[in-house]
C-alpha cells in the first residue's frame, strides 16, 4: 500500500510539472505573437527577417543573456530596433526566457 501511495504521488507530481511546462510554452508562444516578436524574428519558419532567427537562440545565448536582451535590448547594441519588454509580468518574462533558451 505504501508503494502504491508513493507511486501515485510521483505520477501526480510529474503530471503537475508537465502541465505547468505546457502552459508556460503556450503563454510564451502567445506572447511572441502579441508582443510583435514575429514581426521581426523568424521562429519555426514564420515571421520577419529584420532580427535574428529565434529557432536556435538558446544555442547562442544562455537564459541570463536572453533576460538581459528582453529587458534592455540596446545595452549591447545601441542601434537595435527591438523594444524592451520590462512591462511584462515576471511569469510572462520567465515563460519567454524558458521557451527561448530551450530553442537549440
Amino acid at each position: 500500500m505504501k508503494t502504491f501511495a508513493t507511486l501515485f504521488f510521483i505520477i501526480a507530481l510529474a503530471a503537475l510539472f508537465t502541465s505547468s511546462a505546457a502552459a508556460d510554452e503556450a503563454l510564451a508562444r502567445k506572447l511572441l505573437v502579441s508582443q510583435g516578436c514575429k514581426g521581426c524574428h523568424v521562429l519555426e519558419g514564420e515571421g520577419g527577417k529584420l532580427g535574428p532567427a529565434l529557432d536556435k537562440i538558446g544555442a547562442r545565448l544562455n537564459a541570463d543573456q536572453i533576460r538581459q536582451k528582453l529587458l534592455d535590448p540596446k545595452a549591447d547594441n545601441p542601434k537595435s530596433y527591438m523594444p524592451g519588454f520590462a512591462h511584462l509580468k515576471e511569469n510572462e518574462l520567465q515563460a519567454m526566457i524558458d521557451f527561448l533558451s530551450n530553442r537549440k
